[in-house]
């Protein structure tokens, strides 16, 4: 069910990037959105995109660290095949600023699994915890 979810959002994340202005409905509305929305749009995608594909390797065991890495940099390179599409479209330019806002939106989503994992209860660390209570050592 998961990894129906990521290709799912990753189909999502594909279509949207092949839209072209002003053709059928999806094209109509893309013109009626205000360039700034549409540009920072992609910090959250590709952020989203991050998360779910570092979820994802935590499922399957990886440490968060590695599974950080490898998430930021397939959804960057994602990124990166987008933008190498939109060229292709008519209507549409590839952008470096595109690509520097997915690598912020990777960026913030990986900040947020650090912070998320640094507050898990099951990473609570077992020193602080009281001591076993111990017998008394003096003998009537």
């Amino acid at each position: 069910m998961a990894t129906g979810i990521l290709f799912g959002y990753i189909a999502l994340l594909y279509f949207g990037s092949v839209i072209a202005p002003g053709v059928g409905l999806s094209g109509h509305l893309l013109t009626e959105l205000p360039v700034w929305l549409l540009d920072w749009a992609h910090a959250p995608g590709y952020g989203v995109l991050a998360i779910l594909l570092t979820l994802g390797l935590q499922r399957r065991g990886w440490p968060l660290g590695y599974a950080l890495a490898l998430a930021g940099s397939a959804a960057f390179t994602f990124g990166l095949f987008t933008e190498f599409l939109q060229g292709s479209v008519p209507g549409r330019h590839s952008s470096s600023g595109d690509l520097l806002v997915n690598a912020v939106g990777i960026g913030i989503a990986a900040m947020i699994m650090v912070v998320r994992e640094s507050q898990s209860p099951l990473q609570s660390d077992h020193s602080t915890s009281p001591a076993p209570a111990s017998e008394s050592s003096n003998h009537d």
